[in-house]
């Protein structure tokens, strides 16, 4: 049986001694040894400078935290000082609003103040100076809203000033506007007129127009229309009436093409016109009582009606102005009071009555018929 050979355990370290140095030499020729030296240098000078770095950062934080609380007082300071910088401009603000509208009012009282011209060219100035001062009115009526809206207590003692200043005003145009329309000038009138919608008074120039320049004209003709005839058939004469009037020269210079304006219509002719003649229509039942069971007379004055609408509003010159008038409710007041559904019943029975006797007198035609063909077959 061979023996197994066996190195000595000293030649053994041997070998490894010799493997591990040149294992070693091998490393420290593939590595340089110098760039690993300035590469440890480089981050030990590094390290230096983050020391250093955050002992800066230690300062600053314990400077900022000792100015803290100064600088928080001082923003407070700030926003109080802003808060009362917003004060100090909105009393501006009403201040200027309140200079405004005493400033308005003041020129308003001076425009109204001044004495009436006479007739001519001072008559032309002093309709300039009334149509200015319509027009501060209305410059007038918004700043008070504006006063009222930001509550200003200052405003509240001139509302009688201002009332007055307005009666005066309003009392000045109505007068001017009668005049012009007694002497029938358009023009003049359309600007009166205009004035009325520049001071915010419009609803007071129709008032005014169907009182007092409508009602005393229009009024004494509709009640002489119901005069000429009988009741029954009075409604289509009144409705020639009206027509006729607000085509006339009373109401032409109302409708020129100055006041066809589609930002502010003023509907002259549905509050006026046609306002006064539905309340008198609506004032004397007794047309409508009389129209009771007679579906030819009910249906002669409806149709009337309704022909006095469409040619009423021929005359208006646009679509807002011809809205307005169908929707007017004196005229669909006027309209209920036709009850058109006890109107279609009477026709209903009117054309069964009518039916009715038609059919008797074909079922006695036919009877008639059949007795004649049975006695010729009975002579036959």
């Amino acid at each position: 049986r061979p023996r197994l050979f066996m190195p000595a355990l000293s030649s053994l370290k041997r070998d490894l001694t010799d493997t591990l140095q040149s294992l070693a030499s091998e490393i420290d020729r593939s590595v340089d040894v110098d760039q690993f030296r300035s590469v440890s240098a480089g981050i030990a000078r590094h390290e230096e400078s983050i020391e250093s770095l955050c002992d800066s950062l230690a300062v600053f934080e314990e400077t900022c935290s000792a100015l803290t609380t100064p600088l928080s007082s001082v923003a407070e300071r700030i926003g109080a000082k802003l808060d009362e910088r917003a004060k100090l401009n909105e009393q501006r603000e009403r201040l200027r609003l309140l200079q405004r509208l005493a400033q308005t009012l003041h020129h308003l009282e001076s425009l109204l103040d001044r004495p009436p011209a006479p007739e001519g060219a001072g008559a032309a100035e002093a309709l300039d100076d009334l149509l200015r001062a319509a027009r501060e009115m209305g410059r007038l009526r918004i700043l008070r809203e504006r006063g009222a809206e930001q509550k200003l207590r200052a405003v509240r003692p001139g509302l009688e000033r201002w009332e007055r200043v307005r009666k005066t005003l309003l009392r000045q145009l109505t007068d001017s506007l009668h005049a012009a329309l007694a002497a029938g000038d358009e023009a003049r009138a359309a600007r009166v007129v205009l004035g009325f919608a520049d001071a915010d008074a419009s609803a007071e120039a129709t008032h005014w127009l169907r009182s007092e320049w409508v009602a005393p004209r229009l009024v004494p003709q509709l009640k002489g229309a119901v005069a000429r005839g009988t009741e029954r058939d009075a409604l289509p004469r009144i409705c020639a009436e009206v027509l006729v009037f607000a085509r006339g020269g009373a109401f032409r210079p109302l409708r020129a093409a100055a006041l066809a304006d589609p930002q502010r219509p003023l509907h002259l002719l549905a509050d006026s016109v046609w306002a006064e003649a539905c309340a008198f229509l609506k004032g004397t039942p007794h047309l409508f009582g009389s129209l009771a069971g007679t579906p030819a007379a009910l249906h002669a004055a409806h149709t009337a009606t309704v022909a006095l609408q469409a040619k009423l509003e021929a005359l208006l010159q646009t679509p807002a102005e011809r809205h307005y008038f169908r929707c007017h409710p004196a005229g669909a007041d006027l309209m209920r009071r036709f009850n058109l559904p006890i109107y279609f019943q009477l026709r209903v029975q009117e054309i069964a009555k009518q039916l009715e006797a038609a059919l008797a007198r074909s079922d006695a035609a036919a009877e008639r018929h059949g007795r004649g063909r049975r006695r010729r077959r009975r002579r036959r």
